[in-house]
């Protein structure tokens, strides 16, 4: 049986994004404060996998509790599946985190990788990972 647990409470609700995409390893989010545009996001470190659901295809399990949180999701059988999948040479070469997002309007964001780090937040909405 899985669990969450919580890593990052994203510093402002996600009602407000305008934008949000997973590109790569970043999860990137845009918004406005006082007119002007800004951006910020999740960089995942050494990526195996991703994959997202969106909005109507989510279950309260996406929800609960990773609702504007980032959740490690402790116990996770697609880290098994994924590192079974993975080369032998590679298998245990990093360590295999599950990590999980919901984001209203944009749904359920789930990264496997190694670490992850919050960007630095940038006025303007830039073509920069």
């Amino acid at each position: 049986m899985s669990s969450k647990k919580p890593l990052y409470q994203i510093p402002l609700p996600s009602t407000e994004f305008e934008d949000v995409s997973l590109c790569g390893p970043v999860l990137r989010f845009q918004y406005r404060r006082d007119g002007m545009p800004y951006r910020s996001g999740i960089r995942f470190n050494r990526t195996a996998a991703n994959r997202t659901r969106a909005e109507r295809c989510c279950t309260a399990w996406h929800v609960e509790g990773a609702y504007d949180i980032l959740v490690e999701v402790e116990g996770s059988q697609w880290v098994e599946e994924i590192r079974a999948d993975t080369q032998e040479m590679w298998r245990n070469k990093w360590e295999m985190h599950h990590y999980m997002i919901y984001l209203d309007s944009a749904g359920c964001f789930e990264v496997i990788a190694e670490s992850w780090e919050v960007l630095t937040e940038e006025s303007g909405t830039g073509s920069k990972a």
